[in-house]
């Protein structure tokens, strides 16, 4: 589905826009989260949910055991490392075209109390259906009453159970399951709403790459660069005097060397300011973004700059300004972080790869 279709779609599911935090659609229009997912498809909407539980300090473990023999269980989150030997809860996925309702999940009450009935695995300390529309108000009504919820399963049970749990067998209702689910603990089945997956998935890493940077955080304050030479920027440093030194002829090694020389001391200056934005972008927000967000943004400047920094200079003063004049020409699209990526960003990142002597400004003879 291309960006034109999806658009389209969007419009027909939401003509008077919304009130959910937005998102940008390549055509330009601004649309709901909320509505968004509704197009997911159903394996989709297992992933989104799955990455949605990340966002859940409480949990130590995160699985999705979604498909075939699966036994009820999609998303399963457990807040111990000793997964089924310490508390755990389940996530039920369902993606249907309408708010969900009893007729569609009395089986899936059904396989959670067999499965546990049957040792399988332990019961859940909660069970969550996380519907892509949400949970309808018969449903709601029934979760928030364990004692009817109970009841109308056992009126249920023979219509929408009895041969729905296995392919192998049939299940009835009776005997030693009969007693086993009149004391199962209906009170560890809930639901989760749209807004809470939505607003706990903005908190992940996966929310930018799965519908775009419009929610993408603003970054902070870029911080002036301390005054004295920190120790991290000592090399690029380093190389920046060795490029005045050049120039001029004349050794030059510290700050106040260059105060006979105020224009290459306002260069020095900028130089540390640029490179302090592109380690302000390297620490922002690592938990909106995939690790290594930064690296794959410098390697792309690399790439971008790497013939112009290569090519014959008179000088290292040449080279270096050749290759920042490059780097500003590039606007880097490998990951959602490029959204706030600046010129100066660009300039800085330079400054990152001589830091590492990945460029030499000053080519010494042997």
């Amino acid at each position: 589905m291309n960006a034109k279709e999806l658009a389209g779609k969007l419009r027909k599911l939401n003509p008077g826009g919304g009130t959910d935090k937005p998102t940008q659609i390549g055509s330009g229009m601004n649309f709901p989260v909320a509505k968004l997912i509704e197009l997911l498809e159903p394996g989709q909407w297992e992933e989104f949910t799955e990455e949605w539980a990340t966002s859940l300090k409480s949990y130590k473990k995160v699985e999705r055991w979604s498909g075939p023999g699966d036994m009820g269980r999609d998303i399963v989150a457990f807040t111990t490392d000793q997964n089924y030997g310490g508390p755990w809860d389940n996530y039920q996925c369902k993606r249907y075209a309408t708010k969900l309702q009893p007729n569609d999940v009395w089986v899936e009450f059904g396989k959670i109390i067999y499965h546990t009935f049957k040792g399988e695995f332990p019961m859940p300390s909660n069970y969550y259906f996380a519907a892509s529309k949400g949970v309808g108000l018969k449903l709601q009504s029934l979760l928030a009453n364990p004692v009817k919820l109970r009841s109308e399963l056992i009126k249920n049970w023979d219509a929408q159970c009895r041969k729905g749990i296995t392919d192998t067998e049939e299940i009835p209702l009776q005997a030693a399951l009969l007693d086993y689910l009149n004391k199962f603990d209906f009170k560890i089945f809930k639901h989760k709403t749209v807004v809470e997956l939505v607003n706990g998935h903005a908190n992940t890493i996966f929310h930018t790459r799965r519908f775009g940077p419009a929610t993408f955080p603003e970054r902070p304050h870029i911080e002036t660069p301390p005054e004295a030479i920190q120790q991290k920027e000592s090399r690029y440093v380093q190389q920046l005097f060795d490029v005045y030194s050049e120039k001029l002829a004349e050794q030059l090694n510290t700050p106040d060397d260059l105060a006979a020389y105020p224009e290459l001391a306002k260069h020095f200056n900028r130089s540390r300011e640029v490179f302090y934005y592109a380690e302000s972008l390297r620490n922002f927000p690592r938990d909106s973004v995939d690790p290594g967000a930064f690296d794959e943004i410098r390697e792309e400047i690399y790439h971008g700059v790497v013939n112009t920094y290569e090519m014959d200079y008179a000088n290292g003063y040449n080279r270096m300004a050749s290759t920042l004049q490059q780097a500003a020409n590039i606007t880097p699209n490998c990951n959602a972080l490029c959204i706030r990526v600046q010129t100066q960003d660009k300039h800085g990142i330079c400054h990152h790869l001589a830091n590492e002597d990945r460029f030499l400004w000053v080519k010494k003879n042997g």
